[in-house]
């Protein structure tokens, strides 16, 4: 019985570990997104009657975003455990007199913060403003999205590809044996390409050379095909000239994308992506 109790209980921990498991987005970006940006001082705690919720006062210190006007920043966060009843290992909470950094931005009609997915945290210990974090902070305000070019993986071609597969698929190309092809794909943010290559095999030098924000990507240059598919792939690849615009944060963007051609057992061209 013992036993079971332990395995149950780890399985249960680690749904909890798993279901606040999440990619923090970099500090640029969420600074870019949020309404106000301040480090500020936890000065009262209020729990709600049913004892579900409390919400915590903040005296800001300091904003970092150039329309952070209010003294005073209220947010109603979930209670802890031991009033709800559910312990997580999601769990966080706020205590009067500690000081935050806080990315504050709208949910269901209210400005809200996590310390869970997300760049705020206590200014503590392990926990302090680090010179990296300090630089983006400092400098937030002039970010432009435009000077960047952003990953975007689930971009989709306007180009109709079955059409131009047909084509070379109808053509006796030759391709005796199994492969792949990767192949970068640039995109403006009108969604016209810029750029296909093949996916480069060494270190590049970057497309911008940032050393405040962290928003760098390496440059899209042309890599020599090393067999008849590649060759092919990035024929094809080259004549897929609009893709869908990528919008982040209400503003469209430049982006890269990714496509894998594959030549499949009938030995005709396919792609993933």
């Amino acid at each position: 019985m013992k036993a079971v109790f332990i395995i149950l209980f780890f399985f249960s921990y680690s749904i909890d570990v798993l279901a606040c498991s999440c990619e923090i987005p970099k500090p640029a970006l969420e600074f870019y997104a949020s309404d106000y940006v301040f480090e500020g001082k936890a000065v009262s705690k209020t729990y709600a009657a049913d004892s579900l919720t409390y919400t915590v006062k903040f005296e800001v210190l300091k904003h970092y975003k150039d329309e952070g006007e209010p003294k005073f920043m209220d947010y109603e966060l979930p209670a802890e455990g031991e009033f709800t009843g559910r312990f997580t290992s999601c769990d966080w909470n706020v205590e009067v007199g500690e000081k935050w950094l806080v990315y504050s931005k709208p949910y269901k009609g209210m400005q809200s913060f996590s310390f869970n997915c997300s760049n705020s945290h206590p200014i503590i210990n392990r926990f302090k403003v680090f010179p990296a974090e300090q630089k983006v902070l400092d400098n937030g305000n002039s970010i432009d999205l435009s000077n960047y070019r952003f990953v975007y993986l689930n971009a989709k071609p306007i180009t109709n590809l079955d059409s131009i597969l047909s084509i070379f698929n109808s053509k006796k190309l030759n391709l005796k044996s199994k492969t792949f092809a990767p192949i970068y794909i640039d995109v403006d943010k009108e969604g016209n390409l810029t750029q296909a290559n093949m996916h480069p095999r060494e270190k590049m030098e970057l497309e911008v050379v940032d050393t405040i924000f962290g928003l760098n990507i390496p440059k899209n240059k042309f890599v020599e095909p090393r067999n008849r598919f590649e060759a092919v792939a990035l024929e094809i690849a080259n004549k897929i000239k609009k893709w869908e615009p990528y919008i982040l944060y209400d503003k469209k963007v430049k982006y890269r994308t990714t496509l894998i051609f594959v030549l499949d057992e009938n030995l005709e061209v396919t792609i993933y992506n």
